[in-house]
């Protein structure tokens, strides 16, 4: 795992009628939303991030979502009204469970998580704790402004390491065909992140076109 410097603030939501610290939730949370679809390694909050192989996975994905879908939902008065987010009526589509993207959307959901558990206990700032809820908030304040955020990340992060590689190739006297080799791998991965830009934009048809655009 990487450090456990850095600040954390902690936060208090009202959930079932208890106020609850999301500091000291994330075991909590996790054994009741995630442990259900994600019997082993299901605790975020000792869950070794750095390694691929524990990425979050769509069912995990689902069940947060599920979470902030439900809270989006209620009538009822929290402390936290999620009700006020910009864009709220598309984001409320996008993590419907009965739309008929959802799987897609949960397969983007799931990778945006991943991304954003950078600001949880894999880097030098914690900003989350790795606590999923709070994870899914920094995703979805992202996808407030643009439903296509994701997709286009990774077509810019693909576009930026064929980029750096081509500045190795340039600068480098020697083992170069293992540059290109690396060259070529990035040209595919750019090639599929088009594809699945692609993909998100024929994908929206359920979604309603967000009311606030920009700051």
């Amino acid at each position: 795992m990487g450090t456990k410097s850095g600040a954390y603030q902690d936060v208090y939501i009202k959930r079932e009628n208890e106020m609850v610290s999301l500091k000291n939730d994330v075991t909590d949370f996790c054994e009741k939303y995630i442990k259900p679809v994600h019997p082993k390694n299901w605790d975020w909050s000792v869950r070794d991030f750095e390694n691929p192989k524990n990425d979050p996975t769509i069912a995990e994905a689902r069940a947060v979502a599920n979470v902030v879908y439900k809270d989006l939902m209620d009538s009822k008065q929290t402390e936290v009204d999620l009700s006020t987010m910009n864009n709220v009526e598309a984001i409320k589509a996008y993590l419907n469970p009965k739309s008929k993207h959802a799987e897609f959307n949960m397969e983007e959901f799931a990778f945006a998580l991943k991304v954003e558990l950078e600001h949880g206990k894999i880097k030098d700032v914690n900003v989350t704790n790795n606590h999923p809820f709070l994870t899914a908030m920094i995703a979805l304040a992202h996808m407030t402004e643009s439903l296509t955020y994701y997709k286009r990340l990774k077509v810019m992060e693909a576009e930026g390491e064929i980029y750096e590689i081509m500045r190795k190739i340039e600068s480098s006297d020697k083992g170069k065909e293992e540059w290109y080799k690396e060259l070529g791998k990035a040209e595919i991965e750019l090639s599929e992140a088009r594809t699945g830009l692609v993909e998100r934009l024929q994908k929206m048809d359920d979604i309603p076109t967000l009311e606030k655009i920009g700051d």
